[in-house]
């Protein structure tokens, strides 16, 4: 085998402002750019069932406007700086983000702790961003994957549990998100208590820090504690139809839940995964289902690990007369997978891929910031882009083999959603 790649040394450096609020830094002199994320855990894992949406549609609000710029003023601000500023929430965090040139660093952390701390919610901005969310919302509820994918992770999750919910909501919560509410809920869960900054590219960690700590340091709002996201029980096994009226194609989701990110087995399941489902032509699944049989349009695995149990699951678009071939080949590939194991040459090529792809990924200071993000969410340690050649490098047989039987499912375990025009 060739010398394996190694990733960029990175120095990442650590510190917590006065008021709680940590700053992690990589600098990169190579270009004259930054990148700055902010997160927070006033995230959609923190929504209700009543309110589902609420922690996304505030995020996306905040940049709407502030107690001291209008969103106009914001948008002039960011243009004439050629920078951009965005805000967003995934499952874990709602994130602040900007992308500058190292002389326009300053405004960028001013304009981020404005719309972070002094958000205004104008009711004719988020009417239209509530309309934008139900558009999407609408789309989603007519597009065979997304109804397969709401109906898989309504069945694997139970009532209560925070990934149950869709992220965005729902076309019957989102109506009754107020701006009162929004403003409640940046009350109730903004705060630089467990909130983090990554800052990577062409700036000193230490002027950075002291920039912060003057945008920063008399916030004190309490914040969002982190959410702990309980194991789900094990779901019933079960298959089911969905009818979407008006489709000609079939959508299907199958899995189970998995393990979190910081399980000592991820990366040897993540393998595992790989081979299965992703490498080179989508794996053994992309090869058999797809290439060899022809009976998916596309197909594919995934391993959505998270702070809690996130779901692992195959994904097909197929034709409808195709729906059981295509399910009887998805089960003889993850039976073969958990009853014969992964070859050595198969671990050899993801082994290569996963320390090859992690090279790419910190060539831009974005990859850099979603890595630190990463590490400081999940607790990675700072030395972790070192480390990772070597955790991937290191997986034997054995361990990946082992990994796959204990948190895989067998077919006759998974919960199984076609959703299309009818069988």
């Amino acid at each position: 085998m060739a010398e394996p790649r190694r990733a960029p040394r990175l120095d990442i450096r650590r510190v917590t402002l006065s008021n709680g609020l940590v700053v992690l830094g990589s600098e990169n002199h190579t270009h004259s750019s930054a990148m700055v994320r902010l997160g927070l855990r006033a995230a959609p894992v923190l929504d209700t069932v009543e309110r589902a949406g609420l922690a996304s549609l505030t995020a996306s609000g905040l940049t709407r406007g502030t107690k001291t710029r209008t969103f106009e003023e914001i948008n002039e601000a960011v243009d004439a700086a050629g920078m951009s500023l965005s805000s967003g929430a995934g499952r874990h965090l709602t994130s602040v983000w900007s992308r500058c040139l190292k002389e326009d660093l300053p405004l960028a952390l001013e304009l981020m702790a404005d719309v972070v701390r002094r958000p205004v919610f104008p009711e004719r901005e988020i009417e239209q961003l509530k309309g934008q969310t139900l558009n999407g919302l609408r789309q989603a509820d007519n597009d065979t994957g997304s109804v397969a994918d709401r109906q898989f992770r309504e069945r694997i999750y139970p009532e209560g549990h925070p990934y149950r919910l869709r992220s965005h909501g729902y076309q019957e919560t989102v109506p009754g998100l107020t701006r009162h509410a929004l403003e409640e809920f940046h009350a109730a869960h903004y705060g630089p208590g467990d909130a983090f900054c990554v800052v990577v590219g062409d700036v000193v960690f230490e002027d950075v820090v002291a920039r912060l700590e003057e945008a920063f340091g008399d916030w004190n709002a309490a914040g969002a504690a982190p959410v702990t996201v309980g194991d789900p029980p094990v779901p019933e096994p079960s298959q089911h139809d969905v009818v979407v009226p008006g489709k000609t194609q079939s959508d299907l989701v199958l899995g189970a839940p998995a393990i979190r990110r910081n399980d000592h087995d991820h990366h040897a399941l993540r393998m595992g995964n790989l081979i299965l489902g992703r490498l080179g032509m989508m794996g053994r699944l992309g090869e058999n289902v797809r290439e060899a049989k022809g009976l998916a349009y596309g197909v594919h695995s995934e391993l959505d690990a998270g702070l809690g149990a996130g779901p692992w699951a195959v994904r097909a678009g197929i034709n409808p007369a195709n729906v059981d071939a295509a399910l009887a080949a998805i089960r003889y590939e993850l039976h073969r997978l958990l009853d014969e194991g992964v070859t050595e040459d198969e671990l050899e090529r993801g082994q290569s891929y996963s320390t090859g792809t992690l090279v790419l990924h910190l060539e831009t200071n974005d990859g850099v910031a979603g890595l630190m993000q990463d590490i400081e969410l999940f607790g990675l340690g700072l030395d972790y882009a070192e480390r990772y050649p070597d955790l991937i490098n290191n997986l034997t047989l054995e361990q990946v083999n082992a990994a796959v039987r204990k948190h895989l499912p067998r077919y006759d375990q998974t919960v199984r959603v076609v959703a299309g025009p009818g069988r």
